[in-house]
C-alpha cells in the first residue's frame, strides 16, 4: 500500500512541475521599454539632467573648437539637439545652456 501510494505522489508531482514548464513556455515575452527621447521636454538650467548626458561617453572633448568656455572642474558641455549644455558631473545641474551656432 505505501509503494501505491508513493507512486501516486510522485506522479503527481512530476504532473505538476512539467504543467508548470508548460505555463512559462506559453508566456510572451513583455514589450521591451524604449528609451525616451531626450529632446521630448524642455531642459532649462537649473534642472536635473537626464543620466545619459552624464556619462564622459557624452562629453564634448571639442569644446573650445566650438566656442565654448572651459567647463568647470566636475562639469562638461554636451549635445542636445541643437543646443549645448553645461552641467556638473556629481549631481546632474545643468549649468548653461547655449544655441548651436550654425
Amino acid at each position: 500500500m505505501k509503494s501505491r501510494s508513493l507512486v501516486a505522489c510522485l506522479l503527481v508531482a512530476t504532473g505538476l512541475s512539467t504543467a508548470s514548464f508548460i505555463v512559462h513556455a506559453g508566456d510572451t515575452p513583455q514589450e521591451t521599454v524604449q528609451p525616451s527621447n531626450i529632446n521630448a521636454r524642455d531642459l532649462k538650467e537649473g534642472d536635473r539632467a537626464p543620466d545619459m548626458l552624464m556619462r564622459k561617453e557624452s562629453a564634448l572633448g571639442d569644446w573650445k573648437k566650438r566656442g565654448l568656455k572651459q567647463p568647470e572642474e566636475e562639469s562638461q558641455w554636451t549635445r542636445v539637439g541643437d543646443k549645448y549644455v553645461l552641467l556638473k558631473t556629481t549631481n546632474g545641474t545643468i549649468l548653461e545652456i547655449t544655441p548651436v551656432k550654425k
